[in-house]
Formats: structure tokens, C-alpha cells, sequence
């Protein structure tokens, strides 16, 4: 195949680690890599981390350092870690599912399923996200069907909040909720995508001009000024994504009541085939969104933007320089943007699934 001259320039400025420009979005330098000081838990002891999908942080501490959970979509639960200035340090378990839901789950768990591979075990939460509001973390699993065989898991509908000792080394109180799945089948246009395959086999091929299913997934969380925020990676409609947005303190009711509480959906005009992949809180309280491919295999590039609130309009920021290494199987591949975590002014860092221990780079961004 002959490379066009455009082409050519394309693909060395991809080498160099630099994004390309797009209207309304800033061209970024190369990433700078952080230090992941020992191997994150893997789905089995022994294991090593290709799939972490979530982190949020505490602000900084005394010695500068701070407290953050991490989470895994392969694994049962999270996992508390210390960000220091260049490092990123993996620490104790913060909590975890286990093989059978706990009796004191709050809510009630979801009672239908059209995922084309019926059901599954209890056992990974396909943990996707994570957020931190004063004084707890949140931690919720993809409520969507799995992606490779497409059943459904009872532990991936779960919502965990738990507050941290002042060492950060356990949880000294951890509530889980179904009600975030209620919330989801109260939101319109997104609900009648709940619990639908992601995307189709493709060893079984449907008939050409079939629409994907485009089945709810959830990929981001944010909490602020008391609602919680759910950013999903798919559906994506008419260049839409979605922020489905819900009063925490409901879902987090004592009991077994379905939630009753308001639940709006905030669309955003993110462009064609483009779905939430995180959502973090800046300090003054604006929220940052990353955006990218709604399913696997799309042509779509990771974005940041800022939201605002309540109206989801969005603000574009940067185009994230792809980060390249290798996955699990020893192929090189570019990672998936998965986690962004504000450093502080005009900084933060992203965290890329099917990398190891989520090839953590900090990326210069002009947050206006």
C-alpha cells in the first residue's frame, strides 16, 4: 500500500507519542511515564495486572502523597494504592465481593436479563470505575453483560461505597447497593439498552446491515454536590453519550426497597461512536470526562472535555496521545484509555487497560 506524504507525517508524530490536532482540541507532547513500584493483583494470586479500568484519588496528604483505589475488571472487589509525585504504589485489598452476594446487599437485585449467554457465576465485579467524594470512595461494577461470552453476573450489579481507616490500609465501613441498576431502568432513552449484549459474536455473524445491540455499560463515576454520576460507555445514539444521574444518599438507603428517587439521563454530544470511558472531579468542582470508542475496534480517539452540569455541554480540552506496550498474551498493542486522575493544574494522569499495571503517564492538558 503506498502511504500518502499526510500519511507518513501521521504516523511519526504517532511514534513521537503526539496527538494530532483536532478543531477545539490541543495537540499533546508525549506522555510521561510514572513508576508503578510493584505488580498490581491480578483475577488469581500469582497473577500480574493487565486490566485495571478505574482509580480515584483523596487530595494530598502531609507528606505529599495520596491515598487512591484502584480496581481491576477481572478481580472481586478494589484495591487501595499510594500516587506519590513520579510513583504509583499498589496497596491492601480495600474490600472484596466474594463468590455469593452478601445478605445485606441494599436494594434488590435485578430480576431480568437479556444477555444472549445467560447467566454466569458470581465472581468478577467487572469493576469499571471508581470516585471519591469525602470521606468515601465508590466503586461500581459495569451493570452490562459480559463482553466475551455475553452472560449475565449478579456481581457485576453492584455499587460499593466504603470509607478508609486514616493509614489507608483497610475499610472501616463498606455499604453495596443494587439500586444503581433501578436507577438505569428509570433512565431514558438509555434503559431500554440495559442488560443487552455489547456487541455481537462475530463467529456468528448476523446478516449485513445488522445494528449492534449497543448494550449499556457503565465506564465512569463521579459524585458531586451529592448526586452520583454514571457515565456510560455505550449506548451511543446519534453521537450522543450519557450521563445517567442519581441522588447517592438513595441508593444507599437501609433496606431492601427498590430505589424511588429523582433520575436524570444527561446526554452529551460526544461525536459518532463515541462512549464514556471515566469521569473525575477537578478540584473547583468541574467535571472532566474521557471519551472513546463506544465498542471495541472502532476508529474513535480517547478525549478529554469538560461537562457542565446540569446541562452536559461539553468543552473540549485534549486528544490523548496514544500509549503503546505489551498486553498479556506479549503482543504490542496500544492501550485503552480507561482512568484519569487530576494531578493538579493543567495535569493529570490516565491509566490504560490491557497494559500491565495500567501503564500509568501523566499527560500536560490546558484545562481552560
Amino acid at each position: 500500500m503506498t502511504t500518502r506524504p499526510g500519511r507518513r507525517t501521521a504516523l511519526a508524530l504517532a511514534a513521537l507519542g503526539i496527538a494530532l490536532s483536532t478543531p477545539g482540541l490541543a495537540a499533546e507532547t508525549a506522555p510521561t511515564p510514572f513508576t508503578v513500584t510493584r505488580d498490581f493483583e491480578g483475577e488469581t494470586t500469582g497473577d500480574r495486572a493487565y486490566d485495571l479500568s478505574g482509580m480515584a484519588c483523596r487530595p494530598a496528604e502531609a507528606d505529599g502523597t495520596r491515598l487512591c483505589v484502584v480496581v481491576n475488571d477481572e478481580n472481586r472487589g478494589a484495591q487501595f494504592a499510594r500516587l506519590g509525585a513520579t510513583t504509583l504504589t499498589p496497596g491492601a485489598t480495600a474490600y472484596d465481593l466474594g463468590t455469593a452476594p452478601a445478605p445485606d446487599i441494599r436494594g434488590t437485585p435485578p430480576a431480568q436479563s437479556r444477555c444472549s449467554g445467560g447467566p454466569g457465576k458470581f465472581n468478577q465485579l467487572d469493576g469499571e470505575a471508581v470516585a471519591y467524594a469525602e470521606p468515601y470512595f465508590y466503586v461500581t461494577g459495569s451493570h452490562g453483560c459480559t463482553r466475551g461470552k455475553r452472560k449475565y453476573k449478579l456481581s457485576s450489579m453492584i455499587l460499593t461505597r466504603l470509607r478508609p481507616n486514616a493509614g489507608g490500609t483497610a475499610a472501616v465501613e463498606t455499604v453495596s447497593t443494587y439500586r444503581l441498576f433501578d436507577a438505569l431502568m428509570a433512565a431514558g432513552p438509555v434503559r431500554d439498552f440495559v442488560l443487552r449484549d455489547l456487541e455481537f459474536d462475530w463467529n456468528d455473524r448476523p446478516p449485513e446491515g445488522t445494528p449492534q445491540p449497543n448494550g449499556l455499560n457503565i465506564e465512569g463515576l463521579a459524585v458531586v454536590g451529592g448526586r452520583l454520576y454514571a457515565g456510560l460507555r455505550a449506548p451511543s445514539l446519534d453521537g450522543r453519550a450519557f450521563l445517567v444521574s442519581v441522588p447517592v444518599e438513595a441508593l444507599f438507603a437501609e433496606g431492601n426497597a427498590t430505589l424511588t428517587a429523582d433520575v436524570t439521563t444527561i446526554p452529551l454530544a460526544a461525536g459518532p461512536d463515541a462512549g464514556i470511558r471515566d469521569l473525575t472531579i477537578l478540584p473547583d468542582g468541574r467535571m472532566l470526562v474521557l471519551t472513546g470508542s463506544s465498542r471495541n475496534g472502532l476508529p474513535v480517539p480517547y478525549r478529554l472535555y469538560l461537562a457542565e452540569l446540569p446541562t452536559g455541554t461539553l468543552t473540549p480540552v485534549a486528544t490523548i496521545a496514544p500509549v503503546r506496550g505489551e498486553n498479556e498474551a506479549g503482543k504490542r498493542i496500544d492501550g485503552k484509555a480507561e482512568a484519569v486522575v487530576p494531578l493538579g493544574p493543567g495535569r493529570v494522569l490516565v491509566l490504560f487497560d490491557s497494559l500491565l499495571n495500567g501503564a500509568p503517564h501523566a499527560y500536560a492538558v490546558p484545562l481552560p
